[in-house]
């Protein structure tokens, strides 16, 4: 019964070796891209999928370094909050 929680915590969710949730960020943001500068300045593609093996080779230094990235920042919400104090004070509150 305890198996898969002790699994997934264990192993975080991987794409190609990075971070899922990263990851599948960046070819969500770089495939766009790369269409629109492919339409637009007739460039080669071999550009745009060596930006997209350069930034994912970071994604996977960052997830040797933290395995629970994907977690980390599913974790963070939407928005970052910004709190603030009825008094000022220095150091940060978590009263909102």
């Amino acid at each position: 019964m305890d198996e898969p929680i002790l699994k997934s915590v264990a192993m975080p969710p991987r794409f190609l070796w990075a971070p899922q949730v990263p990851a599948l960020a960046n070819i969500g943001l770089q495939f766009p891209i790369a269409l629109l500068t492919i339409a637009i300045f007739d460039m080669n593609p071999l550009v745009n999928l060596i930006s997209i093996v350069i930034v994912h080779l970071l994604l996977i230094v960052a997830g040797l370094k933290e395995p629970h990235l994907s977690t980390m920042l599913k974790s963070q919400g939407r928005f970052i909050r910004v709190y603030h104090a009825i008094y000022k004070q220095p150091g940060r509150k978590l009263a909102p």
